[in-house]
């Protein structure tokens, strides 16, 4: 029987290959982050939430990447919300897309999000009339 030959990796696999074996630094955060998931949700060492900032070009987003990759292999769900979401709802509504792009909808969330659009438009739309001659 011929041996089977190597399966080839896709160019999308050497790419994220590549950029991984690039990712240099960080590893208190990283190894910090893993250690999270054999944290048990109870521990006060458990964190839910991590936070990034920095100046431009310190490496946030590649250290965000990193953490979205190891929380896949953890099986878990990730979100990351930048500046440009500028209030709670928005912020929310973030998450939210992000979680169903994972197959995990948030339908009660959705739903409370339209309502709460829908009262801003209303009151919008009746400040708007009462401004009017």
């Amino acid at each position: 029987m011929p041996a089977t030959p190597p399966r080839r990796l896709s160019l999308q696999q050497i790419i994220e290959g590549q950029r991984r074996a690039a990712f240099v630094g960080r590893e208190a955060e990283l190894e910090l982050f893993r250690g999270n998931f054999t944290t048990p949700s109870e521990d006060p060492g458990h964190r839910f939430v991590f936070y990034v900032r920095g100046n431009a070009g310190v490496g946030k987003t590649s250290l965000v990447r990193e953490w979205q990759q190891t929380a896949e292999e953890f099986g878990a769900l990730t979100a990351s919300v930048d500046e440009s979401a500028d209030s709670v709802p928005e912020v929310l509504a973030v998450v939210a897309a992000q979680f169903a792009g994972q197959g995990h909808p948030l339908k009660a969330l959705d739903r409370l999000l339209t309502t709460y659009r829908r009262a801003l438009h209303d009151t919008a739309d009746r400040l708007a009339t009462e401004d009017e001659p």
